[in-house]
Formats: C-alpha cells, sequence, structure tokens
C-alpha cells in the first residue's frame, strides 16, 4: 500500500519539551501537540498519556482541534496543564452552570417561586359551586410537577367545589413538567381537575401575571417551591433542560446570561456566546471561560456561607448524570461535575467541568471539552483523565459526602383562613373499571351461577 505522508509542523512546548516537527500518515496519526502551551511536571505527562488514549480510542477520527481543556488551582495563580484552552466549544449542558450562576445572582439562594389560587367570590358549599372565575397566579415555578396540579384539585374537593360557573385563568409564566409554556400547561392544568370531578363552563384564559386586579377576589390556596439553591442541584444533578431553560427565559434570556458573564466572570466576548440557558442548540466556550465560570461562582457561593457542593452532584457517589463515574480510588468523593452531552449535534458532544479536590494541590478547576466522536468513549477518555490527575497529585485531598435528595421537590398546597374555615369533606373517587376487569367479573358471575345451579339439582334430587 502507498503511503501518503503530509508535512506538518508545529512549533510549541508540551511539558516544557521542544516538540519536533510532527508527520500524519494514512492509518496512522502521531500525539498531537497542544495550541497552548502546559506547565512542567508530572501532569503534563498526565496530558501527554491521556491524548495517547484518546488518540488510540477515536482512530482515524482523532482530530486535536476536537479537544480542549484547562485545569487550574482554584485561586488561579498555577495553570496545572491547558490544551486548546482558548479554542470555542460547544458545551451543552456545562451550560447551565452559566444558567445556576446567573439566577443566583438575580434571584438569591433561599429564593422560592410563588403560585396561589383565588376565586372571584366564596365558594356556595350547599350547591358545591364557585359562581365566578377561578384564578392561578404563578410567578415561574421552573419545578412545578403533575402531582402539584392534582394536588391543587383534591384541595379544592376536599373544600367542596364541584362546579366552576365561570372560566379558568391562569397568569403566569407558569408551566407543568415538560409542558413547553404557559398556554399548554394551562390546558393540562383543567384536564387535572376534569379527571378529578371539577367541571368548569368556561373558557381556559392565559394572561401576563401582574395584568388582572385580584384586589376583590377570595384567596383559596398558595404554593411555594422548594429553595433556588436545592432547585439547581435537581437541575445540575440529573441535567433537567426544563428547570434551566426556564429560569433563564425568565430573568431575560440568553443575551442576558451572556452580559452578565462579560461583567461578573470578566469573560472576553469571543470566549461565550449563549444559545439557549440548558446548553441545547448550539452554544460556544472555552474551557477557559468555563474555568473563569466556576472560579467566579465559587467565589459568589462563599461569600453567601454557601459552597459548590449546594448546586452540584459528588461523581460516583449522588444521583444524576454522575453516578456511575469516576469511582475508582483515586476519585471516588473527592470530584464535583456537571456534564455536557449531545450526540447529535457537531457529530458528537461531549463535556464535564467542575472541581476535584486533589492532596497535592488542593481544589483544582477543570473544564474538559469533546467533539465530533462518539460520547461514550469521550466519557471514558475525561474519567481516564482526571483519573490519572488524581493519582499523580496525590489522591482526594478532601472527602465530600453524598447528599440527602429532596424527594421530587414537592411541597403541598396551603389553604388560606376562609378555605380552612370551611373544613373538609370526604373524597369519594369513582374505581377505574378496567375491560379486563369486565372480564373476570364476568367470569365469576358464570362460575357462581354454574355452581349454584348444580347445587340446586342436587338437592331437587336428593328430595325426590
Amino acid at each position: 500500500m502507498k503511503r501518503i505522508i503530509i508535512p506538518l509542523v508545529i512549533f510549541g512546548t508540551l511539558g516544557g519539551v521542544q516538540l519536533p516537527e510532527v508527520s500524519i500518515r494514512a492509518g496512522a496519526l502521531s500525539l498531537p501537540v497542544a495550541s497552548s502551551t502546559a506547565p512542567d511536571g508530572p501532569v503534563s505527562e498526565v496530558l501527554s498519556k491521556s491524548l495517547s488514549q484518546l488518540q488510540k480510542v477515536q482512530r482515524h477520527r482523532f482530530n486535536p482541534e476536537n479537544v480542549g481543556l484547562l485545569v487550574e488551582t482554584l485561586d488561579g495563580t498555577k495553570v496545572i496543564t491547558e490544551y486548546n484552552s482558548d479554542l470555542p466549544f460547544n458545551p451543552a449542558s456545562v451550560m447551565k452552570l452559566a444558567t445556576s450562576y446567573f439566577a443566583l445572582d438575580r434571584l438569591g439562594p433561599e429564593h422560592r417561586f410563588h403560585t396561589a389560587v383565588y376565586g372571584d367570590s366564596e365558594l356556595d358549599t350547599r350547591k358545591k359551586k364557585l359562581e365566578g372565575n377561578l384564578y392561578l397566579v404563578s410567578d415561574g415555578d421552573p419545578v412545578f410537577q403533575h402531582s402539584d396540579a392534582m394536588a391543587f384539585g383534591r384541595a379544592l374537593l376536599h373544600r367542596g367545589l364541584h362546579l366552576v360557573q365561570g372560566d379558568l385563568i391562569v397568569a403566569g409564566p407558569f408551566a407543568i413538567d415538560a409542558f413547553p409554556n404557559t398556554v399548554s400547561s394551562a390546558q393540562q392544568l383543567r384536564r387535572c381537575l376534569t379527571r378529578l370531578g371539577i367541571r368548569i363552563t368556561g373558557q381556559t384564559v392565559c394572561v401576563e401575571s401582574g395584568s388582572i386586579d385580584l384586589s376583590s377576589a377570595v384567596q383559596y390556596l398558595s404554593h411555594d417551591s422548594e429553595k433556588l439553591k436545592d432547585i439547581l442541584w435537581l437541575q445540575n444533578a440529573h441535567s433537567i433542560n426544563e428547570i434551566a431553560d426556564r429560569l433563564g427565559d425568565q430573568l431575560g434570556g440568553p443575551e442576558a446570561i451572556r452580559q452578565f458573564l462579560l461583567g461578573s466572570a470578566e469573560l472576553g466576548p469571543q470566549e461565550i456566546f449563549v444559545a439557549r440557558p440548558s446548553g441545547l442548540e448550539h452554544n460556544r466556550m472555552t474551557a477557559r471561560a468555563g474555568v473563569k465560570i466556576l472560579r467566579a461562582l465559587n467565589s459568589w457561593l462563599i461569600a453567601h456561607q454557601l459552597k459548590m457542593q449546594d448546586i452540584l452532584p459528588v461523581a460516583g457517589i449522588d444521583d444524576g448524570t454522575l453516578f456511575g463515574r469516576l469511582r475508582d480510588q483515586y476519585c471516588l468523593g473527592g470530584i464535583l461535575g456537571k456534564t455536557g452531552t449531545n450526540p447529535s449535534k457537531e457529530g458528537g458532544i461531549s463535556a464535564l467541568a467542575g472541581i476535584a479536590y486533589t492532596r497535592e494541590y488542593g481544589p483544582l478547576i477543570y473544564a474538559i471539552f469533546n467533539s465530533n466522536g462518539r460520547v461514550p468513549a469521550f466519557r471514558h477518555w475525561q474519567d481516564y483523565f482526571l483519573r490519572n490527575l488524581m493519582e499523580e497529585s496525590g489522591g482526594v485531598g478532601e472527602y465530600l459526602s453524598p447528599r440527602t435528595e429532596l424527594a421530587m421537590l414537592s411541597s403541598s398546597w396551603v389553604p388560606s383562613a376562609y378555605l380552612e374555615s370551611l373544613g373538609q369533606e370526604p373524597l369519594v373517587f369513582k374505581k377505574t373499571v378496567t375491560r379486563s376487569s369486565y372480564v373476570k367479573k364476568a367470569k365469576y358471575t358464570k362460575k357462581v351461577a354454574r355452581r349454584s345451579s348444580k347445587s340446586s339439582s342436587s338437592v331437587h334430587r336428593t328430595g325426590a
């Protein structure tokens, strides 16, 4: 087979060593050179060994421009290792770190989202109806669930409401589970009420929050979400796109997040582009920008008596996208992170960014971006790199305890003083009878009838 040699001259250093001329030939590819320099020491050997491993995994698909990473000490005084740290990559869900920082700064970690229910008048308990409209007013709870909607309906049923002679008016932003907007969520809310036995004679109307006058309305119920810091942990541990998009959009959208990062994290205009707060679609972030965002976020958390573990999961321990990763002796309990995955964009995207607590260097901030390849292979390589980094840095320097995850982040509805005064009536739900239940009942009836017939005929013969 004829060998094709393409001379490729690269000037630079890797680990403080001057790099020779590199050649690429068909069927083989030598280790590429970083576009930015890395410091001397064993960690630079980690980078070289890890890139060699990635080359073996990807083979002919390997391209040095598809890898970007940066590892620095927490205070930023020492660069541990870097590679293409100023090239922009699609960070996928690592963008949720930026959205988390933005939401915390705008709302505060203790913020709770509020939802309230009103009626145009007091309930007619004798006729079990409301004369007028039923209102649900929301300020954008990003974790409002189907179970919350059903609990809302049951709370009204408990007070005797079965008929609303008016409209269901939803003042948003309001969302249920994965329903994308206020309109579809309001329709789902109405379906929940209908399923429970509350009939609404009017229309389903959606309006902006604050556009209706409720001064003369009667409050029935109120509902507060869990604290924002707990919502963010759920978002980041399980990488829930709906939470991030709802938070980001309510607070000004992608461009507001970008402008915030340019100032608070001191990013350059070319280091960050936000298309979606969740990281979906074509976002851009350099590894250096990822490290800057994490450092600024960590400083903000410390200033508010919090720590990174309050909003990020521990790899290998906490439930979520990192549960099955980094579980060996050199990593378990010592790495926090946020994953980013999108196999359908740019040939396959995988990213990982967070803090590794090492014995020799203390906390290290890391950001790793991979594109144009198989996501499982990228994940394996990221773990391989961090495992080598932790081993060469003396292992885990601080063991992090697992977090007790809140059960679905669901809280109860609180009745107003008026609704509480009505007392509660017992709920009676009709049993849902399926076709199989009918078949079983029919067979049982026939069997009982057959036995009864035999018994009566036997008695008749004995008597004869």
